[in-house]
């Protein structure tokens, strides 16, 4: 079985790699496991008026968010009959991936390019670059 990570933002070029996964899944010699993953930056709070119930909220919609985008793929995923798991985190994007691809003993990371970083446009896309760099299997990029 191949085990894969995807790395899924919900833009167009997230949704591309999930398509092309798809296209994969039907041509494999092997059954495919994914592993859809969405990190979302933690939130930094400046300030001194900040309780902890504030933090826990700004980090459980931001989880909220990353299952919501999450359940786009996994629908897809679903309908194709691909086996698949979600996983919302939060921290830096690179840094999760990297962990999840231990975590979860996966082959390959499929992820777009240029997706909705900061700095959207740039180059390769500064995620993609740091998971390139970051993670120990082998990195396929859609674009």
């Amino acid at each position: 079985m191949r085990n894969i990570l995807l790395a899924f933002d919900g833009s167009d070029n997230a949704k591309r790699a999930l398509q092309y996964i798809v296209n994969l899944a039907t041509d494999a010699p092997k059954p495919l496991e994914v592993h859809v993953l969405n990190a979302q930056h933690e939130p930094v709070i400046y300030g001194e008026y900040v309780t902890s119930n504030m933090i826990e909220d700004l980090n459980n919609n931001l989880l909220n968010k990353s299952r919501a985008t999450i359940a786009e793929a996994t629908t897809v995923l679903q309908a194709a009959g691909i086996a698949h798991q979600g996983h919302a985190v939060l921290g830096n994007v690179a840094e999760q991936v990297n962990e999840a691809v231990k975590r979860l003993g996966c082959d390959t990371v499929v992820m777009g390019t240029r997706g909705l970083g900061s700095f959207t446009g740039m180059l390769l896309g500064s995620v993609a670059n740091r998971v390139i760099h970051e993670v120990s299997v082998p990195v396929l990029l859609v674009k």
